[in-house]
């Protein structure tokens, strides 16, 4: 994921997969909380923070294996529950 901006053939689908990401993430909530909107990039932020930590995970030598529960609740929290 981190090593992908350095080739634009490869940012190119980054860029895909991750908006496909955000968008599948604001679709449940949505589905889940018909009554809350879902705010204007909340799944984009959502996933902005995960590859974040991902990227920070791996720059510190840090074991990839712990991040799982961080992750889940990182990339939900900033959606409306």
């Amino acid at each position: 994921m981190v090593e992908s901006v350095a080739c634009t053939a490869i940012r190119k689908i980054r860029a895909e997969c991750l908006t496909a990401w955000a968008q599948l993430m604001e679709a449940l909530v949505a589905e889940r909380r018909p009554d809350r909107p879902v705010p204007p990039m909340a799944g984009t932020g959502a996933i902005g923070a995960v590859v974040h930590l991902l990227a920070s995970t791996i720059e510190g030598g840090r074991d990839l294996s712990s991040m799982s529960g961080i992750l889940a609740d990182t990339a939900y929290r900033p959606l409306p529950a």
